[in-house]
């Protein structure tokens, strides 16, 4: 499949406002539904940020596929990371063993990621960025492309300020989300806005 190329605009925003209206739904086995997909073992505090990363993807017109995520007690679940995805034989699965805000939207970037993303553009990605490979197992973790995408399409969404000790990294991340998505992130326009401003 090629790179979404839709802009954000009046019918991503709609989008997002018909997910925030959703309500999740527990159902007699457990489960909790959240939009389309279907969450397993969350408490109440992991169901906001879910809905919440959600939100943001359709807000961004970034489709999510119908995801089953699994909410885990301890890092150890994960194999000691905050997280993981994979395509399991039921459908795409996200593991989420960290209640932060950006390791759900870290995850979901590899589902859209997964589903949206051509080999030509996983390979300008790696090529923008300097990086060994896209998911080669002997590439370190945090220099494998997948990796920096998730980081980047998730620091995208984040709805809060660039903190500082990125700012001036902004021109880039945007570079490579506007590679990934066709789309200019609102969060590194105004941190690059703020960086021409200072120099102004």
């Amino acid at each position: 499949m090629t790179t979404a190329t839709r802009s954000l605009g009046l019918a991503g925003f709609l989008a997002a406002a018909l997910v925030s209206m959703v309500s999740p739904t527990e159902s007699n086995d457990g489960t909790i539904a959240v939009g389309r997909h279907t969450v397993y073992g969350a408490d109440q505090s992991a169901i906001p940020k879910i809905e919440h990363a959600d939100a943001l993807f359709a807000s961004a017109a970034l489709r999510l596929p119908d995801l089953e995520i699994h909410v885990r007690p301890n890092f150890a679940a994960c194999d000691g990371l905050g997280g993981q995805f994979r395509v399991a034989d039921s459908g795409p699965r996200v593991e989420l063993c960290s209640g932060l805000q950006f390791t759900v939207l870290h995850e979901f970037a590899h589902a859209w990621a997964h589903y949206n993303l051509s080999d030509e553009t996983r390979q300008a990605f790696v090529e923008l960025h300097g990086l060994p490979s896209w998911n080669d197992p002997d590439t370190p973790w945090a220099r494998r492309g997948t990796e920096v995408a998730a980081e980047t399409i998730a620091n995208a969404l984040l709805d809060r300020p660039l903190p500082d000790w990125q700012q001036e990294a902004a021109a880039q991340l945007d570079a490579g989300y506007r590679l990934l998505t066709g789309t200019t992130s609102p969060r590194f326009a105004a941190a690059i806005r703020s960086a021409r401003n200072r120099d102004a």
